[in-house]
This record gives structure tokens, sequence and C-alpha cells, in this order.
């Protein structure tokens, strides 16, 4: 059983995760066309779901059977997703759905993916990417319900998926680097940045921890080592909240090591842009991928505002992981990988064997 991690790595990544924004633009092995067959099975499973009166809350696999798409899926996850770490399927017929039959077919998606988890303490397990009017330069709110630009990170969970309903007028570009690469860069470039970064650092959690959680984690690793697997944690914006809080300013030699990440990412040819088209289906393994996201500038029109919807999920088997680096609450058996529990929710009672399957 996994409990901690095994020290500061020395070794390269050389496997298919590190990979590059200008190898990827070249070849597109990350992007799936969904078939004629799969597309029938998805309307038939809408069609489905309209005889029997099905909402979000009421769905189960069982609605979903899938007989060929679920083999695409699983070959997708396996490939694209947990070796790569990302891919995009194109093909999905917006115009053909509504909104809510859209989030009722990804949500079907994501039981054939994985176990879908709760992304709020509302415990929403479909959330809307949207422009609300909120202000993300305040505390607790979180970018998703923003125009802003996001800095690269990562989202507490497995795999995140993101569904486009619509574009914005202009911006709104989703942009991915891989964490390999960066790691791979800090190794060769400036290693005595791997011991700040390996004993890691805390994450204020935005409110959004029920109460046998502190508001603010225990240091989470943004390399984890565990097994000769490397993963990636990295969410610079609430990193800084949790020092703020705490009234303990980054050192300089935290803030160089943090500023070197970014400045990595950001780097010609390390990152990749991805516009999504209408029905377009991103999905990013958050231990090996680190995302970010242009501000944009919606239409006029309400019913023409860039809409996402994003998915969380939970996926056994996805990456040999540390307690440390998935928060790993021994009394509650609660960790990240759980997602965010509502206020008024038990504890989870995850037994430690299968925190990090």
């Amino acid at each position: 059983m996994t409990t901690k991690d095994h020290g500061i790595p020395t070794t390269p990544v050389t496997d298919e995760s590190a990979w590059t924004g200008a190898e990827m633009s070249k070849n597109q092995v990350w992007l799936s066309h969904l078939k004629p067959d799969h597309l029938a099975e998805i309307d038939d499973a809408v069609q489905g779901l309209r005889m029997n009166g099905r909402t979000i809350q009421t769905l189960t696999k069982t609605d979903f059977p899938f007989p060929t798409f679920s083999g695409f899926l699983k070959n997708f996850m396996a490939n694209d997703v947990i070796k790569r770490g990302f891919g995009l399927m194109r093909g999905l017929p917006r115009e053909n759905y509504t909104d809510d039959e859209l989030g009722m077919v990804y949500h079907g998606m994501g039981l054939h993916m994985g176990k879908v988890i709760p992304q709020n303490s509302e415990g929403h397990l479909i959330g809307h990417v949207r422009d609300v009017g909120d202000d993300y330069s305040q505390m607790n709110t979180r970018g998703y319900r923003t125009k802003a630009a996001l800095g690269f990170h990562c989202d507490p969970c497995d795999v995140v998926g993101l569904l486009c309903l619509r574009t914005a007028k202009e911006g709104g570009i989703s942009t991915l680097a891989s964490g390999m690469t960066i790691f791979n860069t800090v190794l060769a470039e400036h290693p005595e940045y791997l011991s700040v970064l390996t004993r890691g650092f805390r994450y204020h959690r935005r409110g959004q921890n029920p109460p046998f959680l502190p508001p603010i984690s225990g240091p989470i690793p943004v390399f984890s080592n565990t097994e000769g697997q490397i993963s990636i944690r990295f969410v610079r914006s609430i990193i800084n909240e949790a020092r703020v809080k705490l009234n303990d300013p980054l050192t300089n030699e935290e803030e160089a090591a943090l500023d070197f990440i970014a400045e990595v990412a950001n780097r010609d040819g390390v990152a990749l842009d991805m516009g999504f088209q209408e029905g377009d289906i991103q999905i990013c393994n958050n231990h090996l991928v680190v995302h970010s996201r242009t501000t944009f500038v919606d239409h006029d029109e309400p019913e023409r505002k860039r809409h996402l919807l994003r998915l969380w999920l939970k996926v056994p088997g996805i990456r040999k992981m540390s307690r440390e680096f998935i928060e790993y609450h021994v009394e509650s058996g609660w960790s990240r990988r759980d997602g965010i529990l509502p206020p008024t929710a038990p504890p989870p009672k995850t037994p430690p064997e299968l925190a990090t399957a």
C-alpha cells in the first residue's frame, strides 16, 4: 500500500506523456472523431431518456448501454487520457439535442469512463463553465464562473472533461501543457527547485470543504514521485491565497520555483492551443497535464454566450499516488479524488487500500 512519496525524482520522463504542443499540433493523434455507430447509440440513449422522463439526478449506467461506444470510451481513456494525458472527441451533433439532454449524455459517457464525482459543495455532478459576472480577484471565487484568463493549473480530481455547448464571440481558448515536459525542464535547467516542489505547498480550499476538513490543506507536492511515476499538482492562485490567509509569504526560493513552472508552460512550442467547436469534448488527466484559458468576450444575446459543461471523474488505476498528494484524510477516509462534498455529507469511508488505487 502506497503511503508516501519516494523522494526527489532524478531521471526524466521519457514516455508519451512528455509531449510538446509543437509536436501535438502537427500529428493530432489526440483528436478522435465519433463514428456513425457511436452517434446512433447516443441517439438511442437520448430517445430512451425522453421516453422515461429521466433527469440528471435519476440517471444510471443502464440508461446508456452503448454496445460499441463503451469500448471506444474505454480505449480512449486507456490510451489518450491515461498514457498521453489528454484527448479530444469531435462530432457530437450539438444541434440535435437540448442543453439538458447533452448534459445527460455527457454524464452517461462519464459513467463509462470512471466514477462521476461532485464539483462543488452543492453536490453538482455537471458543472456549468460560463461567466456569471463573478470577480476572480475576490477570495473564494472560482474561475469557471468568470470570463477571466486562467493561468496554468490542475483541477482537484483524476480527470476533468469539458463539453462545448457554445463558443465565445472572441477568445476563451483552452491551452494544455504536459506536466511531465515541465518536470523534465525543471530537472534539466533548475534541479535545485525540486526539493521545494516535491516538499509541496498548502492550498486554500475556497470554502469548498466539509466540516471534517480544515479550510487550508496540508503540504501537497507539486511533483509527486510514487513508485517511479511522476504526477503534477499546480494551482498557483490558491497557493497564494493560502499564504495570505496564513500570513506566511512565499520565500524567494519558493517564488522562483513556482514562477519557473508557469514560465516553462508559457514558452513557445511547449503548450497546445485548442480552439473548441460546438460539440467537442476535451478530456484531461490532471496528474499529467496542466491547462489554462484565455479571457473571452461574450456574445450579447444570452442564448449565444460561451457555455461549457464540466465533468469530474475518479478513475481507479489511473496513477500511483501517495496519500500526501491526494490529501487522504485518515479519520474520514476522504481524498480529493472523491470530489467536493456538501457541508452535510457524511465521510465517504474510503478504505486506505482503495484511496490510492
